[in-house]
């Protein structure tokens, strides 16, 4: 996804999440180097608490038990496996809990945005885990069904990520008609994909009945799929930035001189205007023309510095196609102590243009602006 930048920043303002009450739980917080302290071992009917860091454990299945309120855990945990309302599952337990502070990250902004009583029982905000799961071996999985839930299930944290940023930003908004159709079925997918992992842990060997409640939930994740950019189009995953000192900034060229950019909106797309002067004079009075339609925006990147002295912050654009952005190129008759060079007047197109910044909050800036036009696409 092209939100890698804004979703480490999103990572890194996690906020901490509710664990369970009664003995002591694991707790629900965004994943540190050592994020956890101690994890419970389902054996059957039971939960162990086990002190020590679960990135050390050997398990192979680890899951997030969900129930409808706050549980109290016995000295034995019998009997929290069957009123739990759904559970979430995943190969490690850094896994499965990164992807519950998500769930109820999403949570939380939904109510916010749609109000109280909008979410229903069926809550991620009182889990017990992680739980590493011990009383079985690998499944036998004939019909592929933990295969397909996986995928399923990938999709689902996706959307939950990307569409969390966008109530985030909405908020305090009136909600676009029809935006809240498709939250309603990713909450919904979300709650239906973790009752599923409940009843695959209840019902192993029913293979029929749980290929039945798969395929309802397909249909669902695909709609959503198709929502997206409608909804990122109504409700931006970024906020337009109100710094605008990035659009006209220089950048160092090298030998080629100082490179003066300038980025102006004209109508629904974004011109950037890149002029040489200055170096050995092999590029001097050299002025690149790139037109940037916000619609034919595909991928979107920030390279941050990669060495010590380095203080280049990059933003690359990409074109969505192979017809790439138009672009004209003119320069006069120029000579370096080398040769001299015929002068030029070009059309043409690039798959990708890149904007250099010598600090991370224009480069933000930059990014933000060029993502919000990307998905309102004006």
């Amino acid at each position: 996804m092209p939100r890698a930048f804004f979703y480490l920043l999103a990572l890194l303002c996690a906020l901490s999440c509710c664990g369970a009450s009664g003995q002591s739980a694991a707790s629900a917080a965004a994943p540190q180097q050592d994020f956890y302290t101690s994890y419970y071992v389902s054996t059957g009917n039971s939960l162990q608490l086990v002190n020590g860091n679960p990135d050390g454990a050997n398990y192979a299945e680890w899951q997030v038990w969900l129930y409808p309120w706050s549980v109290r855990i016995s000295r034995s945990g019998s009997g929290l496996k069957y009123t739990r309302w759904g559970a979430l599952q995943g190969p490690t337990a850094r896994a499965v809990m990164s992807q519950l502070v998500d769930y109820q990250q999403f949570e939380r902004a939904y109510v916010s945005f749609f109000g109280a009583d909008t979410w229903g029982r069926f809550t991620f905000a009182y889990p017990i885990g992680p739980i590493a799961v011990a009383e079985q071996g690998p499944m036998d999985d004939p019909h592929g069904l933990l295969w397909k839930i996986g995928l399923l299930n990938q999709r689902l944290e996706s959307a939950v990520v990307e569409l969390h940023l966008s109530l985030v930003n909405g908020e305090g908004a009136e909600p676009p008609p029809r935006v809240q159709q498709p939250f309603e079925q990713l909450r919904n997918s979300m709650q239906g994909a973790a009752r599923f992992y409940d009843e695959l842990s209840r019902f192993p060997g029913k293979y029929n009945y749980l290929d039945e409640v798969l395929a309802r939930l397909a249909p669902g994740v695909n709609q959503l799929d198709s929502a997206i950019p409608e909804v990122t189009a109504m409700l931006p995953t970024v906020k337009l930035p109100a710094g605008r000192d990035w659009m006209k900034h220089s950048e160092n060229g090298g030998s080629d001189g100082t490179i003066d950019v300038t980025v102006q909106e004209i109508g629904s797309s974004a011109w950037v205007e890149q002029e040489w002067t200055g170096g050995d004079g092999s590029m001097a009075g050299t002025k690149i023309i790139t037109i940037v339609p916000y619609q034919d925006i595909g991928a979107l990147d920030v390279w941050t510095p990669r060495f010590g002295d380095d203080r280049k912050w990059s933003v690359r654009i990409q074109a969505a196609d192979a017809n790439g952005f138009p672009q004209s190129v003119t320069s006069p008759q120029r000579a370096s102590v080398k040769r001299t060079y015929k002068a030029v007047d070009l059309k043409t197109s690039v798959a990708s243009i890149f904007l250099d910044f010598s600090n991370a909050r224009d480069a933000q800036d930059a990014y933000a602006f060029f993502l919000y036009h990307k998905e309102r696409g004006l």
